[in-house]
């Protein structure tokens, strides 16, 4: 069975660290930095998804994204004294796909509703580089609603696991206004997924002290799969695509 619906990774999708343009001496300071990050995410999702026995093939670009979303909050929290910091990532997303199958013999309603937690401890080892290590919680819940000349069918299945990962971050201005940072980390261990990873990077332009808007391009993949049989859940997706946003910093 192939149809074109979206499992949302935004850990998803994810755990990105917001743009924060820090001073050369940055590292050395005694006051708490801030900032409070919020993103619009235009993924391309691909992959395989299963429940049960049958697996699905997934392919939606970001136009069907948008089309599909019922409801969303993306937001990151970052905060840096004395070259400790704590790294928080909050996605919540609600979406739903209209499906059919047979040449419209079997018709029905296909929903996501997922939240992802990503929290982090950041060490900076100097003006341009911080180690991340931390762990990533998902919690994805699916639903199948059928009607056809078999009978209406309906389906419930939820999930959660959590994902330790560790990671690097760069950054470095670019001029008075502009400032570049990447960002990557490997996860799961088997612990959660048997693997998780992402590489992202991007740019920030600084608007004044405290406000910059920021775009970014964003990759993830996750290879999880748990139980057996009618059971089982398969989550092998790979993420990819910009992120539009902006951070305010105090």
């Amino acid at each position: 069975m192939r149809h074109r619906f979206l499992l949302p990774i935004l850990a998803v999708c994810t755990a990105t660290a917001p743009f924060q343009a820090f001073a050369q001496d940055s590292a050395a300071t005694h006051e708490w930095r801030q900032s409070i990050h919020a993103y619009l995410l235009g993924p391309t999702i691909e992959g395989t998804a299963g429940i049960g026995p049958a697996d699905t093939d997934v392919k939606v670009d970001a136009g069907e994204v948008f089309d599909m979303l019922e409801g969303a909050f993306l937001g990151m929290y970052l905060a840096e004294k004395n070259g400790w910091g704590v790294f928080a990532d909050l996605v919540y997303m609600d979406l739903e796909s209209d499906f059919s199958l047979a040449r419209g013999a079997v018709k029905g309603d296909l929903g996501n509703k997922q939240f992802t937690a990503a929290v982090s401890a950041t060490r900076r080892l100097n003006p341009n580089w911080q180690l991340l290590a931390g762990g990533m919680y998902t919690d994805v819940k699916l639903s199948l609603d059928t009607a056809g000349f078999a009978g209406g069918q309906s389906r419930r299945r939820s999930e959660s696991w959590v994902d330790p990962f560790v990671g690097a971050r760069f950054e470095s201005p670019m001029g008075e206004r502009w400032s570049f940072a990447g960002f990557g980390y490997l996860g799961g261990f088997g612990v959660g997924s048997d693997l998780m990873w992402s590489l992202n990077a991007g740019v920030a332009y600084h608007v004044s002290e405290h406000n910059a808007f920021t775009l970014m391009y964003r990759y993830i993949d996750f290879d999880y799969e748990d139980g057996n049989g009618l059971d089982r859940f398969r989550f092998d997706i790979a993420e990819h695509g910009p992120a539009l946003g902006w951070r305010f910093s105090f």
